[in-house]
């Protein structure tokens, strides 16, 4: 019996597109750098659109339209489609008649396994891309956006890949890895040099990170306001001593920030008595009238929707608002997460993120964070939707 499949093909150009995360609209999500999509093309078993099928890093289940179009490309073919969710199919050229489907895109309409932001075909469809070295524009050097990446090195490869996944999306320009060096971040990215606590003595290694060609930010102490074992957890007057012995000296040289403080916790929980964040703030800036700072920077950590009924992107943004009106410097929100499903989040960035792209007092800011199960896939090999949302929205 002959039977129909569909499949979604991509054609790769060295352009890329912004995402809507809509099913409406899946043929506009953004592809790996260099591939555009070609349409929904009908596919036949028996005589296949694409004739080669491929396999993807963590299988069928972690099938996304950029880790087809990876796996094609490192296998030698320029077209990549994907079909049923987690089937990969790649070729040359689209043969035996397949299309473009004369429906349109109406069935490429299942979400892809490894990102339910995208779609990867249906069950007559087949989702296609194509590659081309020589056409189109070159892929942008650096990203101009204001997103930004946490990452570490705490990974297989025991380097920056999770934060170079997001390499090509234009909007996310720059990551932090809460210490120093790079691990290998990609040069798409700009890497900026957190001192995370305060040293015991001398920190040539950090002045001299601080003094590599390229380095324009840096970022002070990490969550010194606050107690528990992750925090640097540092006395107002002691941060303020450090501050000025590690930092000032780079006045002028580069941005300095000021310690990165939890700005949304209203309990006694900070370093050096039962107070909030807030105070621990200005007890700091006491200790250090003299101190230069080109920015501000705080973290938000809050449930996506407050228990009280309060809207959690309403409650995000009057914290930033409150931190700039509070501190009168540009802020960078260089930690922020809301608590809550995959969905949830993607709906309280897709709030957030214009809102602080549209503030002039918002400088930068991150989400957490280039993990697996946060912004990577559960196998490490692409974005999860989440991570699609946050580089696109």
């Amino acid at each position: 019996m002959k039977v129909s499949h569909a499949v979604i093909i991509t054609a790769l150009s060295l352009t890329s597109h912004s995402l809507t995360i809509t099913r409406e609209s899946h043929l506009q999500i953004e592809a790996r750098a260099g591939w555009i999509a070609l349409g929904c093309y009908t596919d036949n078993v028996s005589g296949r659109a694409l004739p080669s099928g491929t396999a993807v890093p963590g299988g069928p289940g972690a099938m996304t339209n950029q880790a087809c179009q990876q796996a094609c490309q490192l296998a030698g073919f320029s077209i990549a489609g994907t079909e049923y969710a987690g089937e990969c199919w790649c070729g040359n050229a689209v043969v035996n008649g397949a299309g473009p489907a004369p429906d349109g895109n109406t069935q490429c309409n299942m979400a892809c396994n490894g990102n339910t932001a995208e779609m990867c075909g249906g069950p007559n469809r087949l989702t296609v891309y194509k590659y081309s070295s020589s056409g189109g524009t070159n892929p942008p050097a650096s990203g101009t956006g204001k997103r930004g990446l946490p990452y570490n090195n705490n990974n297989p490869s025991k380097n920056s890949v999770y934060a170079n996944l997001f390499k090509g999306y234009q909007k996310v320009s720059w990551a932090y890895d809460w210490g120093y060096p790079s691990w290998g971040l990609d040069t798409f990215f700009e890497f900026v040099p957190m001192l995370w606590g305060k040293p015991s003595g001398a920190a040539p290694d950090w002045t001299t990170a601080v003094q590599t060609p390229g380095t324009k930010n840096m970022l002070g102490f990490n969550e010194p306001d606050l107690t528990y074992s992750a925090s640097s957890n540092i006395l107002p007057a002691d941060a303020a001593a450090g501050h000025k012995t590690y930092m000032e000296p780079f006045r002028g040289q580069v941005k300095i920030g000021m310690p990165n403080v939890l700005w949304n916790n209203n309990v006694g929980s900070s370093s050096g008595g039962n107070y909030n964040s807030r105070v621990w703030t200005q007890y700091f800036l006491g200790n250090c009238t003299s101190c230069h700072f080109d920015f501000a920077a705080i973290h938000y950590y809050q449930d996506c929707v407050p228990p009280n009924g309060q809207d959690g992107a309403a409650w995000f943004q009057s914290n930033v608002t409150d931190a700039y009106d509070t501190l009168g410097l540009p802020i960078w929100i260089t930690e922020f997460e809301c608590y809550g499903t995959e969905a949830q989040q993607i709906t309280f960035l897709q709030k957030v993120l214009p809102w602080m792209d549209a503030q002039s007092y918002v400088a930068r800011y991150a989400y957490f964070g280039a993990f697996p199960d946060y912004l990577i896939n559960h196998d490490g090999t692409g974005l999860s939707a989440l991570g699609t949302a946050y580089a696109t929205v």
